[in-house]
């Protein structure tokens, strides 16, 4: 399959990368920022259509950049047509949501939460989209903490911005039919982002994610399109 990975410089997206590569699938990693510089975006030959490095395709792609990503999109299109799966893993948790409340928290960061969190989930949609193959799927990475079942002031501007992501993919999900699009709790992963929390470890969470993409985690996507890693139904 050809799968893109939208936040795969760490974590969940890194581990989910490798596995997928290991599968055998041809997998564009999408980064925010690409150590090396310049050399390292032209991996993807757009005139004569070569990919290569072992099945990996890195490419810059800032969610917030509306541009860049439909660029990064047009790379894509180019090498490969179209592609079966978008995996939305990118989100950012900043040092003040750990600490703060919502009434002390600087506007600033939950702007740049929200920006990230909600805004660049909705970005990365619309600039991938075009080149979703009919019936191919779009996965946007959520969290139990956008649900409004789970109460409390921890992680404040993460929370509202993963609720606001929930929103965007049930409202996507009526405005575009001819794909699936859903949203999965990835779990409490041991990540520089929920390592305060973490229950798993990023490789367990990814084997999850495979199972979803690769069609082994069966269940009623137009009933539950909010659910978890393992394929049960999350609460909104």
């Amino acid at each position: 399959m050809k799968i893109v990975v939208v936040g795969a410089s760490r974590g969940l997206g890194k581990s989910l990368s490798a596995m997928l590569v290991e599968g055998g699938h041809q997998v564009v990693e999408g980064h925010r920022v690409i150590l090396g510089g310049e050399t390292n975006q032209t991996q993807v030959d757009c005139d004569n259509r070569v990919v290569k490095e072992g099945g990996r395709i890195p490419l810059q792609m800032d969610v917030t950049n509306e541009k860049q990503m439909q660029e990064a999109a047009e790379k894509i299109k180019n090498a490969m047509e179209t592609i079966d799966v978008v995996v939305h893993v990118a989100g950012v948790l900043l040092p003040s949501d750990r600490t703060d409340t919502l009434m002390t928290e600087p506007i600033a960061d939950i702007e740049e939460q929200f920006h990230v969190n909600a805004l660049g989930l909705l970005i990365s949609f619309r600039s991938l989209y075009p080149i979703i193959k009919k019936g191919g799927r779009f996965i946007a990475v959520t969290s139990e903490g956008g649900s409004f079942a789970l109460e409390g002031e921890l992680f404040p501007a993460y929370g509202i911005s993963k609720t606001a992501a929930n929103k965007i993919v049930q409202v996507l999900r009526k405005t575009v039919t001819d794909i699936d699009i859903i949203a999965v709790h990835p779990g409490r992963m041991n990540t520089e982002m929920g390592k305060a929390t973490a229950q798993i470890e990023t490789i367990e969470a990814a084997r999850g994610f495979v199972q979803i993409i690769e069609g082994n985690r069966v269940w009623d996507t137009k009933k539950d399109w909010f659910i978890d890693y393992q394929g049960q139904s999350m609460k909104l």
